[in-house]
């Protein structure tokens, strides 16, 4: 929305905010000015929710690789464990 449009919007906004009923082509006029604004958050909500999923899918990639070392590990230990156990 360029700034004569959003003036022009604010100016219809302040009057409906106050409770003034606006006519026919002005409401049109405001609607879609409200319209717009819904387009855009969504626009920045969607592409923020986006970049957040990325984040942490890319966590729960390095937890799950963490998690596979350390079970390789307990199996290690494991191992060692039988062995000093049967040594005993």
């Amino acid at each position: 929305m360029d700034d004569k449009t959003y003036q022009r919007w604010w100016q219809l906004h302040v009057r409906a905010a106050r409770g003034e009923r606006l006519g026919p082509l002005e409401q049109m006029e405001y609607d879609r000015g409200l319209q717009a604004f819904d387009r855009e958050e969504r626009r920045e909500l969607e592409s923020r929710d986006t970049a957040a999923l990325r984040q942490l899918r890319a966590q729960i990639e390095q937890r799950q690789t963490e998690n596979a070392r350390l079970r390789a590990k307990s199996v290690q230990l494991d191992k060692q464990i039988r062995t000093l156990e049967r040594a005993l």
